[in-house]
């Protein structure tokens, strides 16, 4: 079977019993990452139920990824552990403030895997982290959190189970099966719409950098404040950029204090002679010879025109990548997000579209694993024909009613606890 169709799972070490393979009946289940103490009946007992046990992951720190390789599995093992940032995870509703805006912070991996798709666009991606700290006090809700969050953004993450819940569930005792049962229905639940993961990322926003050093700090920082601000973009690779990556793009912020490459130059010169916008640091917007006065006053950009479009050069260098993803964000207006959440709390979305454009899905996740006490809602500038709510908390999907709020089309969500996702069926 080829990597692009495991489905793992992280086999404890306390697991010495083939028997115990049973634990995995009704799941989607289909490839074991053993642990080399593993018995070799467990071995043989997982290839009679048809199940890959690869003998070797090539996991990798995010900095040290070969991106040229052929590898069809890209597997990283410094991402996050998904949640809140609070330690110990365990039962929602209690987190700390971090951060300007106040807000929980989060600890996520969408930008990661993102950049990772956007990077390598070929290979299977699969992530995990080191266990959290005090990982006997995890819930349901943060396994399933887990499972959830890299499918959203289309890369798996092997299902591991924290030593004291596989001792429990091995014995059968507390409610660590109940526990194991609630996962397995995640799993299955993202496993039927697998063909969602296919959809393309829909963004107005190209982040272009070699994502190399010196940049990739600066470059890696902005994407996850971008998506903390729920920013949609689209990472590029300089050296991958062409004139089809913007289309449909309303901005293009360049990181690398760097000149551009020509073929990029030229397209980004087109680009907002024909009304985008591009932020770029000094040395390579000076390519741009085409600018006009400068026009609107910013504190840290200088706004020329340029066409029909903009030029946004930064007066003093990118320092914080907070301030860099809201300044874009401003600049660039939050009149061309495709969507907007409002009351969205600790949830994030991921925007994807169908290979017709006629549809478009927007996943959610919720970092607190709690529904929220207001009422979260979904807007969007383009004419909805007709949208639906999935979530593993329900069993068939529910037919939104639409609101006009200020010209716009606005939809109410039910409470949910970990993921969801809508679909919208354009006008």
């Amino acid at each position: 079977m080829s990597p692009d169709r495991w489905i793992p799972f992280e086999w404890p070490a306390s697991w010495r019993d083939p028997a115990l393979l049973g634990l995995l009946e009704g799941s989607p289940v289909n490839c074991l990452l053993l642990p080399p103490e593993a018995p070799r009946a467990v071995k043989e007992a997982a290839a009679r139920k048809g199940l890959d046990c690869p003998e070797r992951i090539p996991w990798s720190l995010i900095k040290e990824i070969d991106w040229k390789s052929k590898e069809p599995l890209l597997a990283i093992k410094d991402a996050f552990w998904p949640d809140l940032s609070r330690k110990g995870g365990g039962e929602p509703g209690d987190s700390s403030e971090a951060g300007p805006t106040g807000a929980p912070w989060l600890d996520a991996n969408g930008w990661l895997i993102q950049l990772a798709r956007a990077r390598a666009p070929e290979r299977t991606v699969w992530i995990k982290s080191d266990p959290p700290e005090n990982a006997a006090r995890l819930a349901a809700s943060n396994y399933q959190l887990a499972v959830a969050e890299a499918w959203t953004y289309g890369a798996r993450r092997p299902l591991w189970l924290a030593p004291e819940l596989a001792a429990q569930a091995a014995a059968g005792a507390g409610n660590a099966r109940q526990t194991l049962e609630q996962v397995k229905k995640t799993l299955a639940w993202v496993e039927a719409r697998r063909q969602w993961s296919a959809w393309r990322p829909f963004a107005r926003l190209a982040v272009l950098s070699d994502y190399t050093a010196p940049n990739d700090y600066t470059a890696s920082e902005t994407l996850i404040l971008a998506a903390r601000r729920n920013l949609a973009f689209i990472p590029c690779e300089t050296g991958k950029f062409t004139a089809e990556t913007l289309r449909g793009m309303r901005a293009a912020l360049y990181i690398d204090d760097t000149e551009l490459p020509a073929a990029a130059a030229a397209a980004l010169d087109q680009f907002m002679k024909a009304g985008g916008l591009v932020l770029a640091l000094k040395k390579p917007a000076a390519a741009f010879k085409a600018r006009g006065a400068a026009g609107e006053p910013h504190p840290r950009f200088e706004v020329f025109r340029y066409g029909k479009g903009r030029l946004a050069v930064s007066k003093e260098g990118y320092d914080d990548p907070y301030l860099l993803a809201q300044d874009t964000h401003l600049l660039m207006s939050k009149r061309h997000d495709a969507v907007r959440l409002f009351n969205a709390g600790s949830i994030q979305w991921f925007h994807t579209a169908a290979a017709d454009g006629k549809r478009w899905l927007v996943h959610l996740v919720n970092y607190s694993r709690w529904g929220s006490a207001n009422q979260v809602s979904l807007q969007s500038w383009q004419a909805i024909k007709r949208a639906l709510f999935h979530s593993p908390e329900s069993a068939d999907p529910m037919v939104l009613e639409a609101h006009r709020e200020t010209g716009h089309d606005e939809f109410h969500l039910p409470r949910f606890f970990v993921n969801a996702s809508i679909e919208l069926e354009l006008a």
